[in-house]
């Protein structure tokens, strides 16, 4: 019965509807190409300019027939840019400053995220409230109290000690959960401890674990994928980071605040005259050269962490 069915002909109804389906397939395939691939040419766009102008001479900007390919390949201004901005001191001083940071500002958030999502106190609603302002108040704000309490930190009639241009200023408040961007990694990891089993924590008690030798062995481990997502998070604000550091540091240099001063540092560098004029179009050469330099590290550690950090975002509650 199932031959005679195979080997009954289409009818011509049969076969227009078999060739509309694969002409709409086609179709489909072909308007989804041009889509991604212009969407993916916008996103791109940026970091193709940046590269293209970060390996042409500066002579390039000015001839209107150099496009995206530069007529004169060179390494000069990357050279240039790289001794300006003192990049393999300014990379490893951000690195101390971002990392350190980053890791002690999750750890406080964990364990403020943890609190508030297993422990009842009294003020527990009010505190979270001030948690979410955190989010909301911008760091504008406060920038002026902060000054003053690092300018002149201790107690009063005791002892005072300076913190400017110390990386305490940064420090201090990563280990007190109020870094920056601290109240949405808060949010962060009160909503992914308050989805996970009462039971593991109910086995620990049994066991005879602690509240925080609880929280270290048992929910920690098993909140890898926020953590990572958190630490993210944090190294990507940190480093970008100029309006807090430009607050408490003169003399420490990261990558952001040698980025937004570059055309200061490149005109003592190279012309030994800070208020030399240079084009326009051809200073955007170095410019995008030194935006080539700042982000190659987060893309080199997001290319390498780019699937944990997929499967965090998915399980941390930041979105569904």
């Amino acid at each position: 019965m199932s031959e005679k069915i195979k080997n009954t002909p289409l009818s011509s109804a049969e076969k227009r509807l078999i060739m509309s389906k694969r002409l709409s397939e086609i179709v489909w395939k072909f308007f989804r190409a041009v889509i991604l691939t212009g969407l993916g040419f916008v996103i791109m766009y940026p970091l193709i300019y940046m590269v293209s102008c970060a390996f042409r001479d500066r002579a390039d900007m000015s001839d209107p027939t150099v496009m995206w390919i530069p007529r004169h390949l060179t390494f000069d201004v990357m050279k240039q840019t790289i001794d300006a901005m003192d990049f393999p001191k300014t990379l490893l001083n951000t690195f101390l400053l971002n990392i350190g940071c980053s890791v002690v500002q999750v750890m406080s958030c964990a364990l403020t995220g943890y609190g508030f999502a297993r422990f009842k106190f009294k003020g527990r609603g009010i505190l979270f409230g001030i948690v979410i302002l955190m989010i909301l108040v911008p760091t504008q704000v406060i920038s002026l109290p902060l000054y003053s309490e690092f300018r002149n930190f201790g107690i009063k009639g005791l002892f005072t000690v300076n913190l400017i241009n110390s990386r305490l200023t940064m420090y201090l408040p990563a280990l007190s959960a109020n870094g920056i961007r601290s109240g949405l990694m808060i949010l962060i990891f009160r909503q992914f401890f308050r989805g996970m089993p009462k039971e593991l924590e109910d086995a620990a008690y049994i066991d005879g674990c602690g509240p925080l030798k609880t929280f270290v062995r048992v929910m920690a481990p098993n909140a890898s994928a926020a953590f990572l997502t958190v630490f993210l998070f944090s190294v990507v604000w940190y480093w970008n980071d100029y309006y807090v550091s430009t607050i408490f540091f003169t003399t420490q240099k990261t990558v952001s605040i040698m980025l937004a001063n570059l055309e200061t540092e490149l005109k003592i560098h190279l012309f030994d005259n800070a208020n030399m004029n240079i084009n326009l179009r051809e200073e955007i050469v170095w410019k995008e050269a030194g935006c080539l330099l700042s982000i190659t590290p987060l893309l080199v550690m997001y290319a390498c962490l780019q699937k944990h950090f997929t499967e965090g975002i998915e399980r941390s509650g930041i979105v569904g």
